[in-house]
């Protein structure tokens, strides 16, 4: 989550430069001013744009690095493989979220002015570096009191919010105090269930089909984990018929909730799989329905594009069959999601009993179909 200080810093750095723009105006120096601070916040625009919404290393070199790893069992039926049926979820908890701890549903409210207040200065500078260019080209005044005016009623608004991102997550071993039991040890527990069954019960696998039981390590640090291990055997993975059924999130014994896309990442994951599953879900009477990822609606909508992105996104970005499924409410989620009350009391009864149910009559539907 280093990216977030950075961001909130260069946008610090091109307010206080646009600030200094009042002590040179109509000279060359406010020009150099004024493309700096386009500078600063075109690159704050492209870290938050490659390492959040794209998921791509973009400023990893700056950090130092750490280890992780996955861990992968394998559970071969009889005959030549000719499919391969992942099973998945991650076993690292993210970092204490601050601003979630400490104010809960004020969470939002901040996290939402300070990058409103971050993305609208990013705009507004744009507009600001063109007219200041186009204003020297010409020859008449810079047009600073009306941006100067935009500018203070940004920071009266989102000023605080912007400051408290600094401190989204603490430095260090300080912020390592999220038990993550439902994000996401309890999609771990199910996956674990289901290779306890399949080891006994081998006869339900399909025909050249060989089950992988994957917990990814890396997930919260966008899904580093599972990129590496479709980049490692993706040859592998495109010569067999291959599905990734990843969970996340298992809590709610209510319903299962089939995500079909992502908003952050703009993954559209498998439909044909998506569907298989839901119709697994129709026979075993359990309550499932697709959905992107945060729900409908404004607010679902929003969560969405701002919760990150799952370990199937890795496989689906790779052209290969995928999606996940969850049993979380994201809204009842804000009461513990990244913070140390995601204890096991959070997942209620049954919801694990119906992920491994799912996952299970998956397997054996694909069995009688072959």
């Amino acid at each position: 989550m280093g990216y977030i200080r950075l961001d909130v810093f260069l946008v610090i750095l091109s307010f206080s430069a646009f600030f200094i723009i009042q002590l040179f105006l109509d000279t060359f120096i406010s020009l150099i001013l004024v493309f700096v601070v386009f500078g600063l916040n075109f690159l704050a625009f492209i870290i938050i744009w490659y390492e959040f919404f794209n998921y791509k290393e973009f400023i990893d070199p700056l950090f130092k690095k750490k280890p992780s790893q996955n861990v992968i069992g394998k559970i071969k039926a009889d005959g030549e493989i000719k499919n391969v049926l992942i099973f998945s979820g991650h076993i690292d908890s993210q970092y204490q979220f601050n601003l979630l701890t400490y104010l809960k549903a004020g969470y939002g409210i901040v996290s939402l002015l300070g990058l409103g207040v971050l993305f609208i200065w990013i705009g507004v500078s744009i507009v600001f570096f063109f007219l200041t260019l186009l204003a020297f080209i010409l020859q008449f005044s810079v047009i600073y009191d009306v941006f100067f005016i935009i500018v203070i009623w940004c920071l009266i608004i989102g000023g605080i919010p912007l400051i408290a991102l600094l401190f989204f997550t603490s430095p260090g071993e300080r912020a390592n105090k999220v038990p993550g039991a439902v994000d996401n040890l309890s999609a771990i527990a199910v996956i674990l269930g289901l290779g306890r069954y399949l080891k006994k019960n081998k006869e339900v696998i399909p025909k050249n089909t060989e089950v992988r039981l994957i917990a990814f390590g890396c997930e919260e640090a966008f899904l580093r984990g599972a990129f590496r291990y479709v980049a490692a055997h993706l040859d592998e993975l495109k010569e067999f018929n291959t599905e990734c059924i990843n969970l996340e999130m298992i809590q709610d014994s209510n319903e299962i909730i089939i995500w079909n896309y992502e908003p952050t990442t703009r993954t559209h994951h498998s439909e044909e799989l998506v569907q298989k599953i839901l119709h697994t879900a129709e026979l075993l009477n359990i309550k499932a329905k697709i959905s992107p990822m945060g729900g409908e609606g404004i607010i679902g909508k929003l969560l969405g594009k701002t919760s990150g992105g799952t370990d199937a996104t890795a496989f689906t970005k790779s052209n290969i069959k995928a999606c996940t499924f969850t049993s979380t409410d994201f809204l009842k989620a804000a009461e513990y999601w990244h913070t140390p009350r995601d204890t096991f009391d959070k997942i209620k009864d049954g919801a694990l009993e119906n992920a491994l149910k799912l996952c299970l009559g998956y397997i054996i539907k694909e069995s009688i179909s072959d």
